[in-house]
């Protein structure tokens, strides 16, 4: 058999560069009956089965959207303008996408994805205040252009500030910007999309197809906003009850979720896995070959595996090299399997029991979740090999007794037989002899025969040396039988053996010596085992090592994906912080005031609090992924609050009693608020449940933000009155002004 390993160019895209070395090798193999082609690995496939879940979801989220819209709305037409909001949003963005160089790839898509509840939101609240004011009486030319023009102000801000949350991903840094630029581009295009569409398309549409249409009103939503009225009323007495029951669930829930560990990226299903089988010491190529084909034969009988391929030469992913006892298998996995390739790998461990050598299973290795490395790593420094060595040794003990490690490595299981040379200076002196002049002999002995000239020939230079006879390979055995010219007490020249003067010594030493910032280092690693946490298992570590004291010009560095996991995490933090900012300066320029938004930030903790909830429930570590939908959360979160307390406001220019505004406020806003936080909410239900290939990656952000908005809606119709009412002394906007 021959292997191709076949990479595509810089600018073109994975899936047309596959599908055309396949029509290629369709063609190799109908024009030659004894060609056969299998391909062992394929990422073309992978990207197109994710590219299709995500594009289910796309769909499944709008239509679940659309369907809360005819539910809220009992009326077909005004659920048809809000629709039509979804495609043309879409096609915006995607048309934006095109000229902003931006490809469609798993994480531009998933940013559509987690976007499409959100296209209808500036739909929604258009459309309901054109509806209600079609329900006060106004002509449906009126309705729609006063409708719009009284929440433009509010929606154009809360757009600014959902694509202001994305800002900051200029400002991070390494992988975590690499990652989500592309996202969040995609989410701002969509959503300025959106908002476009609901201040003028929306209006146009309403002002034609609501002519004949009354507001239909529904007796449960009136019942939930006449019970809601009376709750905010009684919820107003116990304000500061409110707001500490609020704060402690918020810590409380930080606690919860922290426990769960944390990770980089979520393990990914894919179409392909990695078996490794390491056959035992010595064995040779046909004795490993034979262990490899009945480890085949045992994977095949796995009903979900399509195709074993194996190849000599070791480590994941490798095409040869290596020695004969390591095998590389390429395990294909049928697209319509039911299991995940965690109970797959399971299996094939099962399997294999019982075969000679150790098999190890990959399953992560065409996705994202191969990005952020594997395991712990620690890495020493310091001068003295052999020091280095025993503190690997005695860092790698304490690491085999941390529950949660498995395969702990002190760096050098790669030993070689090291003959060591320890001069007795004593003996040497005696024949008038140093250290210098012992190493120097041998220096001689062991230096390689050098280039005298070389060759030129028209295609090639060559080498000449020149050999005699005192040039041959030396043996250890050589090495004990040498002689060095010494003098006597008589100062006479003696040849003295080396046996006299030198203590041989065979021991082990490094296969290789790595250096950093020109100091050696060698590095203790261990894997996670299965059931346990990077995160957790990490700070055990660390707790483990603090006891730990390591001699002075040494030291001691946590490394591995732990150190990669904190990293992006504080890129995201730094991120988040940017944002939370900017969101601030926006709300400032719109309310012309400090106080609303001020107001307004109180419903960022109590999302918070939701989503932390969420990770929790579905036993989700909190991961770089998952910080995204914190960041994005905040930004959806306040055009709750914005909506609210923009018309609060509004109410009170008018001259309504601050409580009175407050309560008539929330029992409006009631219904527009429910609808953009549970068509979001349905939207991103898909990717939440994790449907299709692919949607692995980003269900930790969906889970954040469904858990967010549930929790923090909920709450923002409560506390964020309760804030309004504690921050604002007078009863009336006239008297502020005043």
């Amino acid at each position: 058999g021959v292997v191709f390993s076949m990479q595509k160019q810089s600018g073109y895209s994975t899936g047309e560069v596959s599908d055309r070395i396949k029509e290629r090798f369709a063609r190799l193999e109908s024009e030659n009956e004894k060609v056969n082609i299998i391909e062992l690995m394929d990422q073309g496939i992978y990207i197109d089965l994710v590219v299709d879940s995500v594009l289910q979801n796309i769909l499944s989220g709008a239509a679940l959207a659309v369907i809360i819209l005819l539910i809220f709305m009992k009326s077909f037409r005004p659920t048809l303008v809000i629709a039509f909001s979804i495609p043309i949003s879409i096609v915006t963005a995607l048309v934006l996408m095109y000229f902003s160089g931006i490809s469609l790839n798993i994480i531009s898509l998933s940013g559509l994805a987690l976007g499409v509840g959100m296209l209808v939101d500036n739909s929604i609240v258009v459309i309901e205040n054109i509806y209600r004011m079609r329900g006060l009486g106004c002509s449906a030319r009126k309705a729609a252009v006063e409708g719009a023009n009284q929440v433009a102000g509010s929606i154009a801000s809360s757009t600014m500030t959902t694509i202001c949350v994305f800002l900051p991903i200029v400002f991070t840094e390494g992988i975590t910007r690499q990652l989500f630029v592309d996202m969040g581009l995609t989410i701002a295009y969509s959503l300025l999309a959106s908002l476009a569409v609901a201040l003028t398309v929306v209006p146009m549409m309403g002002a034609g197809l609501l002519k004949k249409t009354v507001e239909k009103r529904s007796r449960f939503l009136d019942a939930v906003q006449f019970v809601y009225g009376k709750i905010l009323r009684e919820v107003l007495r116990v304000k500061l009850l409110v707001l500490a029951a609020a704060l402690g669930l918020l810590a409380y829930s930080g606690y919860l979720a922290i426990s769960r560990g944390t990770a980089f990226m979520p393990e990914m299903d894919s179409t392909q896995m990695t078996v490794s089988l390491t056959a035992p010491e010595g064995s040779t190529l046909k004795e490993t070959a034979a262990i490899s084909d009945e480890a085949m034969k045992r994977i095949l009988t796995i009903p979900e595996v399509t195709d074993v391929g194996a190849m000599a030469g070791g480590g994941s992913m490798s095409l040869g090299g290596g020695s004969g006892e390591e095998i590389s298998m390429y395990v294909l996995l049928d697209e319509e399997k039911t299991r995940s390739n965690l109970e797959l790998a399971d299996e094939i461990l099962e399997k294999t029991a019982g075969l000679e050598g150790e098999i190890s299973v990959e399953t992560s290795t065409m996705d994202m979740s191969s990005l952020g490395g594997s395991g712990i790593s620690i890495q020493l420094q310091g001068r003295e090999l052999d020091e280095l060595k025993r503190i690997a040794g005695e860092v790698a003990d304490i690491l085999d007794r941390v529950e949660g490690t498995t395969q702990v490595s002190d760096g050098i299981e790669e030993k070689t037989l090291e003959l060591r040379l320890v001069v007795d200076k004593n003996a040497a002196m005696s024949y008038q002899l140093t250290t210098a002049q012992v190493f120097q002999l041998l220096q001689g002995k062991l230096a390689e025969a050098s280039s005298a000239t070389t060759l030129s020939t028209q295609s090639k230079d060559y080498a000449v040396l020149v050999l005699d006879d005192a040039d041959e390979t030396l043996t250890r055995e050589k090495i004990r039988n040498l002689t060095i010219t010494g003098k006597d007490e008589e100062n006479k020249e003696v040849e003295v053996p080396l046996e006299e003067i030198v203590d041989f010594q065979d021991t082990e030493g490094f296969s290789s010596i790595n250096r950093i910032n020109q100091n050696r280092y060698v590095t203790v690693s261990a894997g996670i085992a299965d059931g346990y946490n990077i995160g957790l298992v990490a700070q055990k570590v660390e707790k483990a090592l603090e006891g730990y004291e390591v001699p002075e010009g040494y030291s001691l560095e946590m490394a591995g994906e732990d150190e990669t996991i904190n990293e992006a995490m504080g890129q995201v933090i730094k991120m988040l912080a940017l944002a939370v900012v900017f969101m601030y300066l926006i709300m400032v320029i719109q309310f012309q005031s400090l106080l609303s938004p001020f107001i307004i930030m109180f419903t960022i903790p109590l999302a918070f609090t939701g989503g932390l909830f969420g990770l929790y429930l579905t036993d989700s570590p909190v991961s770089v992924i998952a910080m995204i939908g914190f960041v994005m959360l905040s930004g959806i979160i306040v055009n709750n609050g914005i909506v609210l307390v923009d018309y609060i406001n509004q109410l009170r220019r008018e001259g309504m009693d601050k409580k009175d505004a407050i309560v008539e406020a929330g029992r409006t806003r009631l219904r527009p608020i429910l609808m953009t936080a549970l068509t979001t909410i349905l939207g991103l239900m898909p990717m939440a449940i994790g449907m299709g290939m692919g949607a692995d990656m980003v269900q930790p952000m969906a889970i954040v933000t469904v858990g967010g908005l549930v929790y923090g809606t909920l709450l923002t119709l409560f506390v964020v009155p309760c804030i309004y009412d504690m921050l604002n002394r007078n009863k009336s906007m006239v008297e502020e002004e005043i």
